[in-house]
C-alpha cells in the first residue's frame, strides 16, 4: 500500500490513485474472416469507461482497427502474410481534462495535452514462417498524433514481433 504524502496530489497523479482511480470496466470484439488460404480481413472494437486509472498495456479508452492481409501460397510461402491495417485511437474527455490539467498517466506523463486528437495508426507487416513453429514478424508502423497530442508526430515505428506455438 502507498503511505500518504510519497506522491504529489496537485496536479493528481496516477500513482496516488486519489483523483483518477477505481474498477476500470470494458469490452472488447474481434472479428475475423479468412478467405481461404489467400487471405482474410479483421477488424477489432473496443471501449472502455475512461474515467479510471490506466494499468494496462496503453492508454487507450476507445479503438476501432480494419485490416486485410494476404496469405503466402500466391508466392509458394505457404504458412506467410503479407497485411496493412488502420487503427485509430482515442481518450474520452474526462480522461483528456484529466492529462491537461498536469494530470500523468501510466503512460502519458506530459503533465499537459493542449491539443487533443484521435492517435491514428497505418501499419504494414510481414509474418514469415522460419521453422515449424516459430514465425517472425517485420512490422511498420506510421502513427499520427502519438500520445493524442495534436502538435506531434507523426512518427515512424519499425519492430520485429516472434511468435512461437507450442
Amino acid at each position: 500500500m502507498l503511505q500518504s504524502g510519497i506522491y504529489p496530489t496537485d496536479p493528481p497523479y496516477l500513482l496516488a490513485g486519489t483523483a483518477y482511480g477505481g474498477i476500470k470496466y470494458g469490452f472488447g470484439l474481434n472479428a475475423e474472416q479468412p478467405l481461404g488460404d489467400r487471405g482474410g480481413v479483421f477488424g477489432r472494437v473496443s471501449w472502455n469507461d475512461g474515467q479510471t486509472a490506466t494499468w494496462a498495456f496503453t492508454e487507450i479508452d476507445y479503438s476501432f482497427t480494419l485490416g486485410a492481409y494476404i496469405g503466402g501460397p500466391r508466392w509458394h510461402r505457404q504458412h506467410d502474410a503479407v497485411g496493412i491495417a488502420l487503427a485509430s485511437n482515442g481518450i474520452s474527455s474526462e480522461h483528456a481534462a484529466f492529462l491537461n490539467a498536469g494530470g500523468a498517466g501510466f503512460m502519458l506523463v506530459d503533465g499537459h495535452l493542449p491539443t487533443y486528437k484521435s492517435e491514428n495508426t497505418l501499419e504494414v507487416f510481414y509474418k514469415a514462417r522460419l521453422a515449424h513453429t516459430l514465425f517472425l514478424t517485420a512490422d511498420y508502423q506510421l502513427v499520427q498524433h502519438p500520445g493524442y497530442n495534436d502538435g506531434r508526430g507523426p512518427v515512424h515505428l519499425l519492430a520485429l514481433r516472434t511468435h512461437v506455438d507450442f
